[in-house]
């Protein structure tokens, strides 16, 4: 059994991620759920990712990203991509994002 916790938390290890959320200017929220979620579609493939709303806040969004390996994360932070997508986001957003480096231990994509 110990050796079994041990697999799986190394398998985790290999998918680093952020848990964000931005709040959008009023009336700001629909374009950047299309920003948040073309971005994701684009530049992190193999990674999983979603994208959540708050009841009553339009303007509101929880971001789970999860990348492939570390590699791919830096891959993706370095890229040209990820620059033009940070710098678009900022400009829609009413306050500075909330953004928490996880790794998950437990989910439905994960060997368990």
């Amino acid at each position: 059994m110990l050796l079994e916790n041990q697999k799986k938390e190394t398998a985790t290890k290999r998918q680093p991620g952020y848990v964000m959320k931005m709040v959008a200017k009023p009336g700001k929220g629909k374009l950047l759920r299309k920003l948040a979620t073309d971005g994701m579609r684009i530049a992190n493939e193999g990674g999983n990712w979603v994208h959540c709303l708050v009841e009553n806040e339009p303007d509101t969004l929880w971001t789970f990203e999860f990348f492939e390996s570390e590699e791919a994360k830096v891959k993706y932070e370095e890229s040209d991509l990820a620059d033009q997508l940070r710098d678009e986001i900022l400009e829609l957003l009413a306050e500075p994002p909330l953004r928490i480096v996880v790794t998950p231990f437990s989910a439905s994509w994960l060997n368990q």
